[in-house]
């Protein structure tokens, strides 16, 4: 079993290598869209294997890796993300993983194996855990029981307390190279790589996302509004964009205000390559203080993607802001 993506060898190598004396706690800390997740089940998979192959990956076609591949191994427990039905019957995905599942999770290593073998549980994504779950789940990695193997993925590291740091062995996954990443996505069959790439700061998972979304012509839609801001109107446009999803709109803005940030400060576009004419002009015309003022308030809003916010007022009044950049 090779690595889930050709960029990641190096660090499946590595941890191949533990096999026999894994990490009882591994953090797996890299920007998103590297496959950090995909590798952290490869390496769960294959702690779990009862046939690894010579190297230590899972063989794939023992009891236990067909347990594994459908969800149903006795001793794998993931922790993520779970889905709340609101007092309105309404179900959005949760911001926190929330100590009840942090404590089951502790429960869950104080048994016996089922299969004499490593336990694993895997905690993605970690910086999603709440303050509570956090502390409870603390406890057990002090003194986690043996061959218990805890993996923890994150894309923000340092939300992490500084406590659960301290005991995780710690391996990064950085960004692939252009040219390797730039190759794969022409493997899965994904045009214009390139643009894509820079779309995604250089994370080919999300670059793929990108292409096989439909999101990009919401993208397109969405930046040729913001490229003529004498014309805009924030009541037209807020009522018509209020349909793109809020996780979408965060990040064409957000990288939108970054290029302009680095127009204005004399640098180069770095996301929106395909803007770059109309980037270079506007990024002169902006108002640095009133582009800072406003790039702080989208990564404010960042936090708040799941609120139940009235999106036609909140983008009016984000549109209003940018059309006063260029006063």
């Amino acid at each position: 079993m090779s690595a889930p993506y050709p960029w990641l060898d190096a660090a499946w190598q590595r941890l191949l290598a533990t096999r026999v004396r894994p990490a009882q706690a591994l953090l797996l800390a890299g920007p998103r869209g590297v496959g950090k997740g995909a590798l952290a089940l490869a390496w769960a998979q294959a702690l779990l294997c009862e046939a690894p192959h010579p190297d230590g990956a899972a063989c794939g076609s023992c009891a236990a890796c067909h347990w594994f591949e459908a969800g149903t191994h006795p001793d794998f427990r993931l922790v993520t993300l779970q889905e709340k039905t609101g007092k309105e019957g309404e179900t959005r995905m949760a911001t926190a993983i929330e100590v009840d599942q942090a404590r089951e999770a502790v429960d869950f290593v104080q048994l016996s194996t089922y299969r004499a073998g490593f336990r694993v549980v895997l905690v993605n994504p970690a910086d999603s855990l709440n303050l509570a779950a956090a502390n409870a789940l603390l406890k057990v990695l002090e003194e986690p029981p043996l061959n218990t193997v805890f993996v923890l993925v994150s894309d923000q590291p340092r939300r992490l307390l500084p406590t659960i740091r301290s005991r995780c062995t710690r391996v990064d996954i950085g960004l692939p190279s252009l040219d390797l990443a730039a190759q794969w996505l022409a493997e899965q069959g994904v045009d214009d790589a390139l643009n894509l790439l820079a779309l995604s700061g250089g994370t080919p998972l999300d670059a793929q996302r990108w292409a096989d979304s439909g999101e990009l012509d919401e993208r397109r839609s969405v930046l040729e509004g913001l490229a003529r801001p004498d014309q805009l109107d924030p009541v037209t446009l807020g009522e018509r964009w209020k349909a793109v999803s809020p996780q979408a709109w965060h990040s064409v803005a957000y990288k939108w205000l970054g290029d302009l940030l680095a127009v204005r400060l004399q640098s180069n576009v770095q996301f929106n390559r395909d803007f770059a004419e109309t980037l270079a002009r506007l990024g002169k015309q902006a108002d640095l203080s009133k582009l800072l003022a406003l790039a702080k308030m989208q990564v404010n809003e960042g936090r708040i993607l799941a609120h139940p916010l009235n999106r036609a007022l909140q983008l009016e009044a984000w549109l209003i802001q940018y059309r006063h950049l260029f006063d």
